[in-house]
């Protein structure tokens, strides 16, 4: 997965799931994300500070600009939670709001992210390819040689844990729909190793360009635009394998007890409060 994506779904996952609290994680996002980073290369004093300094700015920016629009999106979401409005078209809609905050901090930090990988020498290089390879691995071994009932189940696991963290347990009517979801999606692993097959290929070419700006920025940059290079089928499959997962949670929000709607609606309000109180706008 791209560092954008990945700085994307640190920044979500921080401030939608953190045990310590979300505004405990956000005002510790700095760190967060330089672990994170630090797990792919290795950096220098020099480059630690560069990413540092730009962390910063950028956090700056998104308290000031961003949690404002975090904070109105909650209001809305809560609004059709309250109507009885959560179908799939709203939960489509929503998530072109969500993607979009997503492509806002990845254009805002792409500058940064081009500058530091210009500035990797050969031995980063490496580690960071090593590192592609060995996820890819994974991906192997998590996803395409395992059995398909195994994956089916693994699929139905990570969502209850998703749904778990913001509604309480889930119950057995919505566990079938999570099974029935789980027998309905098409597999998608191969496709996905093949596009991060091309993918680490033709990063491997432009990281050997570093020296040859601008040419390597727009390059680069157009490579970690999200969903860039996607084959049609590729294509085809997530939008079917998306709305599939959509009219799921959709069936599942719909099949929820009043408790759990209590409970989705309150954790919901909890992040509103923290987000607009993290603000700096």
């Amino acid at each position: 997965m791209r560092w954008p994506t990945r700085i994307v779904l640190i920044l979500v996952l921080a401030l939608a799931t953190s045990a310590c609290g979300v505004r405990l994680a956000y005002n510790n996002l700095d760190w967060l994300i330089m672990r994170w980073v630090n797990k792919q290369i290795t950096l220098s004093a020099e480059q630690t500070l560069a990413v540092r300094d730009a962390l910063d700015a950028k956090l700056d920016w998104h308290c000031a600009s961003e949690l404002p629009d975090y904070v109105a999106f909650l209001e809305r979401f809560d609004a059709d939670l309250a109507s009885e409005r959560l179908d799939a078209e709203a939960l489509e809609r929503h998530g072109r709001t969500v993607s979009e905050f997503g492509q806002r901090l990845v254009a805002h930090s792409m500058p940064t992210i081009v500058d530091l990988f210009a500035s990797l020498d050969d031995e980063q290089v490496g580690e960071l390819l090593a590192g592609i390879d060995q996820r890819n691995r994974e991906l192997i071994e998590d996803e395409i040689v395992v059995e398909a009932a195994v994956r089916r189940q693994n699929q139905i696991d990570s969502l209850v844990r998703g749904i778990e963290r913001f509604a309480g347990s889930v119950n057995e009517a919505q566990r079938e729909r999570l099974t029935a979801w789980a027998e309905s999606l098409r597999f998608s692993a191969p496709h996905a190793l093949a596009h991060r097959l091309q993918w680490r290929a033709e990063l491997a070419e432009i990281l050997e360009l570093r020296g040859q700006r601008p040419r390597f920025d727009e390059r680069l940059s157009s490579l970690l635009e999200p969903g860039a290079g996607w084959s049609a089928e590729y294509t085809e499959l997530m939008n079917h394998n998306r709305a599939r997962t959509l009219e799921a949670l959709a069936d599942v929000h719909a099949l929820s007890s009043p408790r759990q709607k209590r409970e989705f609606r309150e954790r919901i309000t909890d992040l509103a409060d923290d987000f607009e109180r993290l603000s700096c706008g």
